[in-house]
């Protein structure tokens, strides 16, 4: 089979899935896929790149079909991160690169989302509110899988470290539309 950039990142995610991010490398995936590392570069520029494409591969689903109310499109981040490991850890990586396509597409996707569930807010407050959303999400993700990471290898209990679960991701999600919309009610300069 012919090397390609989605089987370079294909074979990356799986990688991250079985062992985590710190056996993410270059030399890594060459293994995997029977190919020198020097093959690599050809599709995939460095690290920084191949994170880029497997946080890409990460979020993906949010990217595709309808536009989700703000809520679900939160919650569906959360999982999708949550749900690989190391995911939050990759996708908050891409997002703080710059030029960032994985940025681009998620503040996008949260703009669209907003600005269609607060219909009547003023541009810059839906604009920050998306924003507000969307970091809410990464961060408290990346909290919730470095809690479930530290509890694992320390034999403690998952939520004695203090890790934040999905219902109050929600609620905090909640709390800033539930802002959001109190604007449109008494706008603010």
């Amino acid at each position: 089979m012919q090397l390609s950039r989605e089987r370079i990142t294909g074979a990356a995610l799986g990688i991250l899935r079985e062992y985590g991010l710190a056996d993410v490398s270059m030399r890594r995936v060459a293994t995997t896929l029977g190919v020198a590392p020097g093959a690599l570069y050809w599709h995939v520029a460095n690290k920084q790149e191949l994170i880029a494409t497997v946080a890409e591969a990460i979020v993906q689903p949010l990217l595709d079909g309808p536009v989700p109310d703000p809520a679900a499109l939160s919650r569906q981040l959360r999982e999708l991160m949550l749900g690989v490991r190391d995911g939050a850890e990759v996708v908050v990586a891409a997002v703080g690169q710059p030029d960032s396509q994985v940025r681009d597409d998620l503040e996008r996707r949260f703009d669209e989302a907003v600005r269609l569930a607060a219909e009547g807010a003023s541009t810059r407050d839906a604009r920050a509110a998306a924003r507000g959303l969307l970091h809410l999400t990464l961060g408290e993700a990346a909290v919730t899988q470095s809690t479930a990471q530290l509890a694992e290898a320390t034999g403690a209990p998952e939520g004695a470290a203090g890790g934040a679960n999905g219902e109050e991701h929600a609620a905090a999600v909640g709390f800033l539309l539930a802002g959001l919309e109190r604007t449109k009610l008494w706008p603010h300069d």
